[in-house]
């Protein structure tokens, strides 16, 4: 086949990736339902409708504003679910494009591109980082800009780094970080006379203003939670078997053989390292991050393994087109056919958790809105998915679908637009107890409603506790129970 019938073939698979994503219902993204309450609450509160505005406040200078905007403008025109899935598909599209548009630039092989696609579904998109998904994509444009200027310094040019230096700091503070700190290392190794780096100086100015503007703003709530810990580091072992794997999946044996594929693959179908050593920055700069910086840091997990959506791509940055191949057709097969073993799995996750949340659905409908919830998961992992956690923030659909109020609440974090007043944040649960249920018996009696998802039927047990034995089990679906306060 021609190059034309692969980029054919590349881009019917974007359409159609889509398409299933699109065909999906709750997508199985563990912090998604999070954000898509936050959403529902900020459109609730602008248009004067919520029952919660004396419990929050609007947090406008979030780095993950850009974000929320997005999916507030959707929210206009389609439900809260259905928006989810165009911004999920809307972010993988320009995902996938920015990268082709990087590989372009650089004038590096296919495989970039191609590879864009499975990462995509990997350790981000599992957890449901959708700002930070976001701001990837916009963070590699910004980088993308600067190269186009390298090439052509028109100040036009000059300007687009500018305005994309500002929607990506508005996007995601680690994604912001992280393409600054390419972009800059880019530009210095590349230009040759000191008078050219003084034309772009003024935008890393800008870029340092925004990042002291970040760090000087106080956060209200940081002193009432904690976990016990102030930053933890991984050792390079596991970070080593994570960067394999991660890329691909969240959880799994079987992506650190698919992971290992995809490393040597260049090398067994005789692609060759490129000449060109500017090259080598963007994988060596996410190497780099990917081993120095830390697993938690400032109330906030999984540091590094974020990076883990940009390694493949920037490794493939390095290898120049194929030459003259005897066997180049069946390596790009075999390459074809691992890509879409992955996908499939995709597929399969987001299909098969349209079927698995059906109980949650039914037990959604006998919910009367506006309503304090607590969720309770106790089984957050599902019976037929190969992602683990996709359940612990399900609740949240309940706040963003039905106008009520769901703890455990994202509400606490610091990034997010709509935030606890100190004064109204709960006082006898705090940040944690999503994986440990049980401790929040005490509380129970704070909820109008209580959710929870277990598959040991002995949980009626549990909520027989004195502390919650006024609540009646209004509606059970498989797994999902729902109790309602009764008269104490």
């Amino acid at each position: 086949m021609n190059s034309k019938s692969y980029d054919i073939i590349f881009w019917g698979i974007v359409l159609f990736t889509i398409f299933v994503i699109m065909s999906g219902s709750y997508l199985p993204m563990v912090d998604l339902p999070q954000h898509a309450g936050q959403v529902a609450v900020l459109d609730n509160i602008i248009k004067g409708q919520s029952s919660w505005s004396d419990l929050v406040e609007l947090n406008f200078t979030t780095p993950y504003l850009c974000g929320y905007l997005t999916w507030l403008f959707l929210l206009q025109f389609f439900d809260i679910v259905t928006s989810s899935k165009i911004l999920v598909s809307l972010i993988f599209l320009l995902f996938v494009s920015s990268f082709n548009f990087l590989a372009i630039l650089l004038n590096a092989s296919k495989l970039v591109k191609w590879i864009s696609i499975p990462t995509f579904f990997g350790f981000c998109y599992d957890w449901g980082f959708v700002t930070y998904l976001l701001a990837t994509s916009i963070g590699l444009l910004f980088f993308c800009f600067h190269i186009t200027w390298l090439n052509n310094k028109k100040i036009s040019n000059l300007l687009l780094i500018l305005v994309f230096g500002v929607i990506l700091y508005f996007s995601h503070m680690l994604s912001y970080l992280f393409f600054c700190l390419l972009s800059f290392l880019y530009v210095c190794f590349s230009l040759n006379k000191i008078n050219e780096f003084f034309k772009i100086s003024v935008i890393y100015f800008v870029n340092l203003c925004l990042l002291i503007f970040y760090f000087i703003q106080g956060d209200s709530l940081s002193g009432m939670y904690g976990y016990g810990m102030s930053v933890e580091f991984q050792g390079f072992w596991d970070k080593t078997i994570y960067l394999l794997a991660y890329p691909f999946n969240m959880y799994g044996d079987i992506y650190i053989f698919i992971g290992l594929f995809f490393l040597v693959f260049p090398f067994l179908a005789n692609y060759k390292l490129t000449r060109d050593k500017k090259r080598y920055i963007p994988v060596a700069v996410c190497l780099i991050c990917w081993f120095a910086l830390p697993h938690f840091l400032y109330n906030t997990y999984f540091i590094y393994e974020r990076y883990s959506i940009l390694f493949f791509g920037f490794y493939y940055l390095i290898f120049d087109s194929q030459n003259k191949f005897i066997y180049a057709v069946y390596m790009k097969f075999i390459f074809m056919l691992i890509v879409m073993y992955c996908l499939i799995l995709d597929y399969k996750n987001i299909l098969f958790s349209k079927k698995e949340s059906q109980n949650f659905e039914r037990v959604l409908a006998d919910m009367a809105p506006e309503k304090k919830l607590l969720t309770l998961i106790f089984d957050p992992t599902g019976y037929t998915l190969t992602t683990p956690y996709t359940y612990v923030h399900f609740g949240s659909w309940y706040q963003a679908q039905k106008k009520g109020w769901s703890d455990f609440n994202f509400a606490w974090f610091h990034p997010q637009i709509v935030r606890y007043k100190p004064e109204t944040a709960p006082k006898l649960i705090k940040p944690g107890f999503e994986w440990e249920p049980a401790k929040a018996i005490d509380s129970c009696q704070e909820y109008d409603l209580i959710l929870i998802r277990v598959y040991n039927p002995a949980i009626k047990n549990f909520m027989a506790d004195k502390n919650c034995a006024n609540y009646i089990l209004k509606s059970q679906q498989g797994e999902w129970y729902l109790y309602e306060k009764g008269i104490q």
